[in-house]
């Protein structure tokens, strides 16, 4: 038995391969949850203590910064 990991971007995507899977008679299941890597669980983790910390900026300084990121 051989796995298939698919990325779909909506709901008519997963019905459009439920129905074709069906037809083929292939057994299937669908997991929508998402696992994160362990350095997106950390990045999430420090993110929340610098907020909690009020360590943050206003979105109008956000978009400063990014844009002489982008100049």
């Amino acid at each position: 038995m051989s796995t298939i990991t698919i990325h779909t971007e909506n709901e008519n995507q997963i019905n459009l391969l439920k129905a074709l899977l069906d037809e083929l008679k292939i057994n299937f299941e669908i997991n929508k949850e998402e696992n994160l890597t362990e350095w997106q669980k950390d990045e999430i983790l420090k993110g929340i203590e610098q907020a909690d910390r009020g360590d943050f900026v206003t979105n109008e300084e956000a978009k400063e910064i990014l844009n002489q990121c982008f100049k």
